[in-house]
C-alpha cells in the first residue's frame, strides 16, 4: 500500500486507522493501549510533526485529503470538520455518541446490517479504546463490515 510505506508502517496489520482527537491528553494516554494492537494507526495532531512512535503507529502533522481513501476508519470527537469528505471516502466514524451529527450517524447493527458508525459514551480513553476493540471485533467479518461502509456511503 503506498500510505503505509510513506509512513513507514509494517505491512503486517490490518486495518488503518486515523485518530483525531482534540484532547491532547486522550491521545497520550490512549496510545499507550493502541501499541498492543494489531493495527495501523495514524495520529493526526497539530502540535507534531511526521514521528513514528511505534510500529503500528506514526503520529503526523496533516493528512491529505486523497489520501483518506487508505483509512478504514477514523476515532474523532465532535469537532470534527469536513466530516463529508471522510463519509465518501468510506471511512467509517468512532464518535462520540453526543455529537453534532446525529441525525446521520446512528451506531451499526451488525445482526440487521442496519447504520453507519460506532459511539463512545464519553471523552474518556477506556470507553474509546473499548469501542476501538468493538470495531476490531466488527472488521474480522468482511460482510459485516462491507455493508457497515456501504451504509455510511450512502448518507
Amino acid at each position: 500500500m503506498y500510505l503505509k510505506k510513506k509512513l513507514d508502517l509494517k505491512e503486517k496489520y490490518n486495518p488503518l486507522w486515523l485518530i483525531k482527537l482534540t484532547n491532547k491528553d486522550i491521545i497520550k494516554d490512549l496510545r499507550d493501549g493502541l501499541l498492543n494492537l494489531d493495527v495501523w494507526f495514524v495520529i493526526e495532531v497539530d502540535w507534531v510533526e511526521n514521528e513514528k512512535i511505534w510500529d503500528n503507529i506514526v503520529v503526523v502533522s496533516s493528512i491529505d485529503e486523497s489520501d483518506l481513501l487508505w483509512f478504514d476508519f477514523i476515532v474523532c470527537d465532535n469537532d470534527m470538520e469536513n466530516i463529508d469528505v471522510y463519509i465518501k471516502s468510506g471511512v467509517v466514524p468512532i464518535i462520540n455518541r453526543d455529537n453534532h451529527l446525529s441525525s446521520i450517524f446512528k451506531e451499526f447493527n451488525p445482526i440487521k446490517n442496519e447504520w453507519n458508525s460506532f459511539f463512545y459514551e464519553l471523552s474518556n480513553k477506556w470507553l474509546i479504546f473499548a469501542t476501538i476493540i468493538k470495531y476490531t471485533e466488527n472488521y474480522k467479518f468482511p460482510f459485516d463490515n462491507k455493508n457497515l461502509v456501504k451504509n455510511l456511503v450512502e448518507v
